[in-house]
C-alpha cells in the first residue's frame, strides 16, 4: 500500500510542479485575479487528475490490484481519492464563484481580461467558442458529482442503488473531462502540463466508459451451481457450496464476487481451497438486506454467476503466524486450514476465532481440521469470555514480535489490537488485515 500512496504522490507532485512552471511569474504577482486563474487552473487539473485515478482503481484490473497488494485495499485507495478529489473540485467551485460575487457587490474591481490569440486558423480558434458550454457542462457536472459522492459516502441506500449511482459518477466523469480539457488556459498549451492533464483525461475517460458498458470483471466470470445450501441459524450464517466447472483456481483468503438473479454482485470470501473438481464455499453472514433473503433465495440446482478470484490475503509470508478472526471474518482462514492439513507447517500456527455464542457443529468441525493442520485453536466466545487482548496474545504466544499477524474482523476491533501492538513496539509492517469495505 505503501508504494501505491508514494505513486498517487507522485502524480500529484508532478502536475504541481508542472503547473508552475507554466505559471513561472505567479510568485512574483500581487494580482488577486492572476492568482485567482492560476489557482483555478491548478484545483481543476488536480480534480480531473484525482478523478480519473479513481476511476482507474475501480476496473479491478489485476495490475492495480497487484500494485495496491489487494483489491479491498484498491477499493480504499478509491474511496480516499474520491472523498479528496470531492474536497479540491469544491476548492475549484469556490475560486470561481466568490470573486465574481464581491465583484458584482463592488467590493473588487472587475478584472481586465485579454482577448487571447487572433489567429482565426489556429486550434484556439476552434477550442474557444465551445468555452462558454464547457463552463455550463461543467457546473452542472460539478453539482452531479457533489450529489453522487455525498449519497456514495453517507451509504444511505442500497447496495444496487449505490452500484447506479457510481455508474452515474462516470457520466459525471466524462462531463469534467471535456469542461477541463476546454478551459486549459491557453498561455499552457506549449508546456508538459498541457499534455499531462490530457493524458490523465484520457485514461479518466477510457475507464468510464469501461464503467459505463460494463466491462468490469466481464473476465473472470463464471456460470456456477448451487450444490448444497444449509443456514447455521445460531450463527445467522449460510453456508453455501457452489460448482463452478469453468473456475480457474484460487488462493486461500481470496474472495470472489457472487451474483443472485435479478441483483448485483456482492463479495464474499471463498471459504474453500481450490479443488479440481471446481467446488467453492462461501460463509455468508446475515449483515443486510441481501445477505439476510438468501436463506429463502437459494436451492439446490439453482444458476448463479461468480466473479474473481480477487484480494492478496494469501498467508505467503514465511515467519511463523498468528491469525485472529471476528465473527464471519473465520472465512478467510477456512481455506487455508484446509491447505494446511495436507501440509502442516513445523511451526505451529495459532488461530483465534472470536465470536458471539459461536455455532457448536461450526466449532467442532474446526477443532478436527486445526488438530490436523499444526494450528492451535482458541475459541473467544465474546458473549462469555473477556474480549482478546494484546496481553493475552503476548501471554500465550511466547514469540509474538518474531510472527506476522493476520486479521479478518471488525474495523474497531483490528484498530484497537494495531494501538495495543504498537505500544509493544511490535512492526505493523508485520500485521496483515483484510479490510474488505468495498463501498
Amino acid at each position: 500500500m505503501r508504494k501505491t500512496s508514494i505513486t498517487v504522490l507522485l502524480v500529484i507532485a508532478t502536475v504541481t510542479g508542472l503547473w508552475l512552471q507554466a505559471e513561472s511569474t505567479l510568485f512574483s504577482s500581487d494580482n488577486f485575479f492572476q492568482w485567482r486563474s492560476a489557482l483555478i487552473q491548478y484545483s481543476g487539473i488536480l480534480t480531473i487528475a484525482l478523478m480519473s485515478l479513481t476511476m482507474l482503481l475501480a476496473l479491478r484490473l489485476p495490475f492495480i490490484e497487484q500494485l495496491t497488494k489487494g483489491l479491498d485495499k484498491s477499493y480504499r485507495l478509491h474511496k480516499h481519492l474520491g472523498i479528496a478529489s470531492l474536497l479540491v473540485a469544491v476548492v475549484h467551485w469556490l475560486l470561481a464563484i466568490i470573486p465574481k460575487q464581491l465583484v458584482r457587490a463592488g467590493i473588487l474591481d472587475k478584472p481586465v481580461k485579454g482577448t487571447g490569440p487572433n489567429n482565426s486558423d489556429s486550434l484556439y480558434a476552434l477550442v474557444r467558442p465551445l468555452r462558454g458550454l464547457a463552463e455550463q457542462v461543467g457546473e452542472v457536472a460539478f453539482y452531479s458529482f457533489v450529489v453522487l459522492a455525498v449519497v456514495a459516502l453517507v451509504g444511505v441506500i442500497r447496495y444496487k442503488g449505490f452500484r447506479y449511482s457510481h455508474k452515474l459518477m462516470s457520466l459525471a466523469l466524462l462531463a469534467l473531462a471535456f469542461h477541463s480539457a476546454i478551459l486549459i488556459k491557453h498561455s499552457y498549451w506549449p508546456y508538459p502540463i498541457t499534455f499531462i492533464t490530457l493524458s490523465l483525461i484520457w485514461v479518466g475517460c477510457v475507464a468510464a466508459v469501461y464503467s459505463l458498458f460494463g466491462r468490469i470483471g466481464k473476465s473472470k466470470q463464471h456460470d456456477a451451481t448451487v450444490s448444497e445450501v444449509k443456514y447455521l441459524a445460531k450463527d445467522k450464517v449460510l453456508d453455501l457450496r457452489l460448482a463452478a466447472p469453468s473456475w480457474s483456481g484460487h488462493h486461500s483468503g481470496q474472495f470472489a464476487f457472487v451474483q443472485v438473479s435479478g441483483e448485483e454482485p456482492h463479495p464474499f470470501t471463498i471459504a474453500s481451497s481450490a479443488k479440481q473438481d471446481g467446488q467453492l464455499r462461501f460463509l455468508i453472514k446475515e449483515l443486510g438486506d441481501f445477505t439476510s433473503s438468501l436463506k429463502n433465495r437459494l436451492s439446490l440446482k439453482q444458476k448463479l454467476r461468480i466473479e474473481g478470484p480477487y484480494g492478496q490475503f494469501d498467508f505467503k509470508h514465511p515467519a511463523p503466524q498468528v491469525w485472529i478472526a471476528g465473527g464471519i471474518g473465520i472465512a478467510a482462514f477456512k481455506a487455508i486450514i484446509e491447505e494446511r492439513q495436507l501440509a502442516p507447517k513445523e511451526q505451529e500456527t495459532h488461530l483465534y476465532y472470536c465470536a458471539d455464542n459461536p455455532d457448536q457443529q461450526f466449532i467442532d468441525e474446526l477443532k478436527q481440521q486445526t488438530s490436523k493442520a499444526n494450528i492451535q485453536l482458541h475459541i473467544i466466545n465474546s458473549a462469555s469470555d473477556p474480549l482478546l487482548s494484546v496481553e493475552q496474545l503476548h501471554h500465550e504466544v511466547i514469540d509474538l514480535m518474531q510472527r506476522t499477524i493476520w486479521f479478518c474482523g471488525p474495523v474497531a476491533f483490528s484498530k484497537a489490537l494495531k494501538n495495543d501492538l504498537a505500544k509493544l513496539t511490535f512492526n505493523l509492517n508485520n500485521y496483515h488485515e483484510e479490510l474488505f469495505e468495498l463501498r
